[in-house]
């Protein structure tokens, strides 16, 4: 009979792993395992916690993996459902982009805001990895806009930009769609795609569509929310 294990991951600048005992495999498994860390309360708002799921057949294999961005940890225990999914390719990072938007109706203009990115990856050189957004403005489908941040050197896996950008608006421009994408930079001539979101009404994110849909319904309003990224 094969074996269940669970390894955890606090994505960290220096990740901190650990795992639980192996269970014998059945449909329903109960560890009730607790694991302390020292780490300040600041520090882990900042990351995300990734599980994966282990199978020893005796070769060991993930089968499965769900993350938690501790963003919102606090003093107080809470629970949490996490759905397991297969596992990714990819790096356990999953980079976190905090946007502003608003809907500035009487300048007939959209202002868009790159206040903040965490839970980005660090680099596996020396060197210290920094990072920038591009936004590109599309009207039915036809590129109007493109605009970029300043690079910034990222401090304990964050980088704050705080900038705003402005996108004028004409009269007929109608299914207006923002292509958000943060690259990171270890040298001059090298980039590297970190992730994007698309933040439209037609988003297959359900909090970029809301994000939209609360700008556009209400103008003046300054509508800010962060985003996991979507690695391709």
């Amino acid at each position: 009979m094969p074996t269940i294990s669970i390894k955890g991951i606090l994505t960290l600048p220096k990740p901190v792993n650990f795992k639980s005992s192996a269970k014998e495999g059945s449909s329903s498994i109960e560890f009730m395992e607790t694991f302390v860390f020292a780490i300040k309360l600041q520090t882990l708002q900042t990351v995300r916690l990734v599980f994966k799921i282990q199978i020893q057949t005796p070769r060991k294999k993930t089968i499965g993996e769900c993350s938690l961005s501790l963003r919102t940890l606090s003093t107080q225990e809470m629970d949490y459902s996490l759905e397991i999914v297969p596992p990714s390719k990819i790096s356990v990072y999953h980079a976190e982009l905090e946007l502003g938007t608003c809907f500035q109706a009487v300048n007939s203009r959209v202002q868009l805001q790159i206040l903040e990115a965490q839970c980005l990856p660090s680099s596996s050189t020396p060197l210290t990895l920094s990072f920038f957004v591009k936004v590109a403005m599309f009207s039915s489908g036809e590129l109007i806009y493109k605009k970029k941040t300043r690079l910034l050197k990222a401090s304990n896996g964050r980088v704050k930009w705080g900038e705003t950008m402005i996108f004028p608006l004409v009269q007929n421009e109608t299914e207006i769609v923002f292509l958000i994408k943060l690259y990171s930079r270890s040298s001059v001539r090298r980039r590297h795609f970190v992730g994007q979101i698309w933040i439209s009404e037609e988003s297959n994110n359900v909090e970029a569509a809301n994000q939209w849909k609360e700008t556009i319904t209400n103008p003046e309003k300054v509508v800010i929310q962060w985003h996991k990224l979507n690695p391709s």
